[in-house]
């Protein structure tokens, strides 16, 4: 028996949670041992579940996240525990797998304060029980390895993916005006500062960034006030998968100038719907030589990258749409199966 750990799935899922929801899906089709622990048993029709309180799903903020750490601790069992986030349940009995994405709140320990304290004072020290982590980049192992003192052998990458249903290329072409999109940006290290610092240089683009923080959407709007750039600049909330598809399909290119990413999943899925990207060498591994490259700090940079994209987009997006074909979530899911095959 896996015991599937999807607590860190909410009603709207995003980042980690989109993730889980697809992994643990496509493992549910390929193996018939896999049992589902979650407070939300909507989001996995016809699987065998063990159902968790509802006060734990992430919807429920600092608390919830808490309140799992606890309750992870309640855990008995002698199967195999996968989990596809971060964090160790110390009285299973069996073998555990678990994912750690990323070290970002060791990175930035002054915007992931919780996080961090997991990280160092519960992760680090009882991580040796784990029999195994899955992170999602070869530079995410790096820094895990580094962190964490763990032998290389005990970690292993697996790349995520995209819906493919949901982000495929359409007929609409961009819009016009064209406007550049950003995906996430809750803190500050997804760095849309160096975009906004750009768009007096490119006057006929706007710049709409979907999913804000709300205090790093205010240091964005204020910068965008003091350079003059306001009224094209729109802060989006969260938006339902379909709809962010189609703003990628009509915008002119994604752009994606964050300072360190796991992986970068919004680069897959703008390639994926015939958009362009933009980002910096912190989504080299997502997007290869598929995508273009401007500094995290220069301006210019993204303004010269915008200008190149001008006369050569329809090569970027061929490319994007060619290297998109690499990735799957059968075959992230099928990888991880293997994975936990060992332990049983």
């Amino acid at each position: 028996m896996i015991l599937a750990d999807t607590l860190i799935v909410g009603p709207r899922p995003f980042g980690i949670g989109v993730y889980t929801l697809n992994v643990v899906k496509e493992l549910l089709r390929i193996r018939d041992d896999v049992v589902v622990l979650t407070h939300t048993p909507e989001l996995f029709p016809g699987a065998r579940k063990v159902k968790a309180p509802p006060h734990l799903s992430p919807e429920r903020g600092k608390r919830a996240a808490l309140y799992r750490l606890v309750y992870l601790q309640t855990l008995r069992g002698k199967g195999v525990l996968y989990r596809t986030y971060h964090s160790i349940s110390l009285f299973w009995r069996g073998p555990q797998v678990i994912t750690v994405h990323d070290v970002q709140p060791v990175i930035f320990p002054e915007r992931y304060r919780e996080q961090t304290w997991l990280y160092r004072y519960f992760l680090k020290p009882f991580i040796h029980r784990v029999d195994l982590v899955i992170t999602v980049s070869q530079r995410a192992k790096v820094d895990i390895l580094e962190f964490f003192r763990l032998d290389p052998d005990r970690v292993e990458v697996v790349y995520p993916s995209y819906e493919r249903e949901v982000f495929k290329p359409g007929n609409s072409g961009f819009d016009v005006p064209p406007y550049l999109l950003m995906v996430g940006a809750v803190y500050p290290h997804k760095n849309a500062e160096v975009v906004v610092k750009a768009l007096p240089y490119i006057p006929e683009y706007s710049l709409i960034i979907v999913g804000v923080g709300e205090r790093y959407g205010e240091r964005i709007r204020e910068l965008a006030e003091r350079l003059g750039v306001s009224q094209r600049v729109a802060l989006l909330p969260y938006r339902e998968k379909g709809e962010l598809a189609e703003l990628y399909r009509r915008a002119f290119a994604l752009v994606f100038p964050s300072k360190y990413e796991g992986f970068g999943l919004p680069v897959l899925e703008a390639m994926a719907s015939g958009c362009p990207v933009i980002g910096t060498d912190a989504v080299a591994e997502a997007g290869g030589k598929a995508i273009l490259y401007a500094s995290q700090e220069d301006p210019l940079s993204w303004v010269r990258a915008v200008r190149r994209l001008e006369e050569e987009r329809e090569e970027y997006v061929r490319r994007g749409l060619e290297r998109v074909k690499g990735f799957s979530w059968e075959k992230t899911a099928r990888r991880i199966s293997e994975i936990l095959g060992r332990f049983q």
